[in-house]
């Protein structure tokens, strides 16, 4: 009997199974939706010709992914045999086609991010349209100062100029608004519990780890004592103490930020003269910005940089290109500055990331725009931070060695594509990589 029972069971289960399946499909084509695993190259499925896609979004959990619509397709709407229905994917770094990442888009032109190797003359290729249109478009002073990551707008015909044109306008006046904005800052506190790093605490709450470490007079940014109160803002940025002579329009430069923004923010008005000794709050600032005048860190001893190189030099974490360096650069939207406080190193996904010296990992895991991220302690205070790694190889509290594989590159977090951004910091201060690495 128990020979028999089991095909028996076998069958029956097959059955069930494939009776639910159908039920399922013929109520979900009802209703006009369609499930979809997009497995082939170009995410068409012959079952699939109208309706909306259920899609398992599982993955997606502390992703960048950005749904702009879902939704049902009904009478006369778009379907996906439709020519103006696109799907893209991530272009790899010998992929031809550079640039063509299509966010959004309308019917006069299209949102782009430039992706590595981009060149206004690809770019005019592709779209089929002149140069010129692109540049007057996007008020391009220089057609070969393209930067990975810039967004571009790209007029479907010439006629399309000067309504492109003024949208860019549009999105730059918003921005610039935007940032001369600050909620007025506040403050709470956080008592640091069993297992605390700075850096789980900052994803927490969602803020740049560089607000935590400007918020906080910390003597080592590894060591959280059980027990101890931290400053949390409900914004990122830093508070600094006001010295003798400095201005808020003397701040606001110095630091790359709007002198609105630090009235907003601190709730006082624009001719307000600052108080020698007074603490102020500068809203998106960062640590480890160089000082206006000497060109030096801030609050990092001079002798640092030589004791950390002679007796520790770090190797370079991932084979690649740098795309970006430690430093002021210019934002691609506001126009502004930007204070970077690592290296972009450009590399295809999946690539090796490696630690660029021996230590401790004391973060692994999502932290904010940085994405999937591997935080490693060294001695003397000093840690080496990768950000935007696709997957980690090692845990919280493992020792590793110079060399050992600890992640795989990727673009999680806020990344415009695949690339390690690699920081070295001294007692929680972003220092120059490029001055430790052998």
């Amino acid at each position: 009997m128990s020979i028999l029972k089991k095909p028996f069971f076998l069958a029956m289960t097959a059955f069930i199974m494939i009776l639910s399946y159908c039920c399922v499909s013929y109520a979900a084509k009802n209703a006009g939706a369609y499930w979809s695993g997009f497995d082939s190259q170009d995410g068409s499925d012959p079952d699939i010709s109208s309706g909306y896609v259920v899609v398992d979004a599982a993955d997606a959990r502390n992703s960048n992914l950005i749904f702009d619509g879902i939704g049902p397709f009904k009478g006369n709407g778009p379907s996906f045999s439709d020519p103006d229905v696109e799907f893209y994917e991530e272009l790899g770094e010998d992929e031809s086609q550079a640039g063509m990442e299509k966010p959004r888009s309308s019917d006069e032109w299209s949102e782009i991010t430039v992706e590595a190797g981009a060149t206004l003359s690809k770019l005019s290729e592709i779209h089929k349209v002149t140069i010129d249109d692109i540049m007057k478009a996007n008020e391009l002073a220089d057609q070969h100062k393209l930067r990975e990551g810039q967004t571009l707008f790209i007029p479907k015909s010439s006629d399309f100029v000067p309504d492109t044109l003024d949208h860019v306008k549009k999105l730059k006046a918003d921005a610039l608004t935007r940032l001369k904005k600050a909620e007025p800052v506040k403050i709470k506190e956080y008592t640091i519990k069993n297992g605390d790093t700075l850096w789980n605490v900052a994803n927490a709450f969602d803020l740049d780890v560089n607000s935590l470490f400007g918020c906080n007079k910390l003597s080592d940014s590894d060591i959280l004592k059980v027990g101890s109160v931290i400053r949390i803002p409900n914004q990122d940025g830093i508070f600094v103490t006001v010295k003798s002579g400095q201005t808020i329009a003397g701040l606001a430069k110095q630091y790359g930020i709007f002198a609105e923004a630090i009235v907003s923010a601190n709730e006082m008005k624009k001719d307000t003269a600052l108080v020698k000794g007074k603490e102020i709050f500068l809203p998106g600032a960062k640590m480890g910005v160089p000082s206006e005048t000497s060109g030096t860190k801030r609050t990092v001893a001079g002798n640092v940089k030589e004791k950390v190189t002679a007796k520790r030099g770090f190797g370079w974490p991932v084979v690649g290109k740098i795309s970006s360096s430690y430093g002021w650069r210019r934002d691609p939207v506001r126009g502004g500055r930007d204070f970077h406080t690592g290296l972009d190193i450009r590399a295809p996904r999946g690539r090796p990331i490696v630690a660029a010296a021996a230590g401790r990992v004391v973060h692994s895991g999502w932290m904010g725009g940085y994405g999937r991220t591997i935080v490693i302690s060294h001695p003397g205070g000093t840690t080496t931070l990768y950000g935007h790694a696709s997957k980690l190889l090692v845990r919280a509290g493992a020792n590793v060695k110079r060399g050992q594989r600890i992640a795989l590159v990727g673009s999680t977090g806020r990344s415009t594509g695949n690339h390690l951004h690699f920081e070295i910091r001294q007692k929680g201060t972003p220092m120059n990589p490029l001055k430790f690495i052998r």
